[in-house]
């Protein structure tokens, strides 16, 4: 991995215009990393901004995410880097359909440098770094702004890593969480990293209107005969009647059932596209459920988007999920 560092930070040294963006449906390594590298960026006084998709980032609100660092409305980052030479750092994607931009906005670029750690990465880039080893893309990252920095690594910069590792190994509890990732952490909360006040903000918080979706849902949890997958789903007369989206961390209430071994939340987007989130606790790869779905991720964390009305794809989804447990 360091020699692919290298052969990176010689090029953000060398090129002038980076746009920098992570995934569709940006969580909080994808938006950590993006920002941290844009800042990075902006520091050794390169021309970079950061697409960040508005609708992703009221949980993150305490990283003082604005216009002037980063786009939030895909109208004005398409008016602006009309005609421009810029190079792609996508962040935290598996596939180039993943990247969380238009396709001609994708195509314009000079070339992508691909940063990630997903097992099923397709190396869409013409740089590729790609390391499954690492438990977020953030952490990559972090080796790559300690050197581009120096060492020097300031708090809007530090918070930011913080909050992608934090996010990718669910505060600490996933298995990802390795020696190297609290070494780390133990390094930004050395340059004021408040572990605690990122972990309140991520996992600590709740709005009323979030938490009455919340329960909405569970009351539409289900267990299978063997007690090994549980799931739930949030349908579009459901949000509408608790005002909000907001489904983080819902897919985890299943999972975490006792025995359980794979979780699965359902949230109907529209009457005929279904978002599927998978997890599991110890053995189950549900990557390769989801990717039988067309979706991708991690061994216990993936996701796919199905085209087809709710009831039939949870019990496609279910169905399938049984050759795992």
């Amino acid at each position: 991995m360091q020699k692919k560092i290298k052969e990176i930070i010689n090029i953000l040294k060398k090129e002038n215009n980076f746009l920098v963006v992570g995934h569709v449906g940006a969580d909080g390594d994808s938006i950590g990393s993006a920002a941290a590298l844009t800042r990075s960026l902006l520091k050794i006084n390169k021309k970079a901004r950061a697409y960040l998709n508005r609708d992703t980032l009221a949980p993150f609100s305490y990283l003082n995410i604005n216009e002037e660092e980063f786009f939030t409305n895909p109208d004005n980052l398409r008016e602006e880097i009309e005609g421009q030479e810029y190079i792609l750092l996508a962040l935290d994607s598996g596939t180039r359909e993943r990247i969380d931009l238009d396709e001609e906005i994708i195509e314009s670029a000079k070339y992508i440098i691909n940063i990630d750690h997903h097992q099923d990465n397709t190396l869409f880039g013409q740089i590729n770094l790609v390391d499954f080893s690492k438990a977020a893309v953030g952490e990559i990252i972090y080796y790559i702004v300690k050197e581009l920095l120096q060492n020097e690594i300031p708090l809007e910069i530090s918070n930011c890593l913080a909050t992608a590792i934090i996010t990718d190994t669910g505060s600490l509890r996933y298995e990802n969480t390795s020696a190297d990732v609290l070494r780390v952490l133990a390094d930004l909360i050395g340059k004021g990293v408040n572990l605690y006040k990122i972990n309140k903000e991520i996992f600590g918080k709740l709005s009323y209107n979030a938490l009455v979706l919340q329960g909405l849902a569970l009351s539409t949890l289900e267990l299978s005969k063997n007690g090994k997958i549980a799931w739930l789903y949030v349908n579009r007369e459901m949000m509408h009647q608790a005002s909000t989206d907001y489904t983080e961390g819902l897919v985890n209430l299943a999972r975490d059932i006792e025995n359980v071994e794979i979780g699965i939340l359902f949230t109907q987007q529209e009457e005929k596209v279904i978002k599927v989130s998978l997890r599991s606790n110890f053995y189950a790869e549900v990557n390769k459920l989801a990717a039988e779905f067309d979706g991708g991720g991690h061994p216990r964390a993936a996701g796919a988007t199905v085209e087809e009305k709710l009831k039939k794809v949870i019990s496609d989804v279910v169905e399938a999920a049984e050759k795992y447990v």
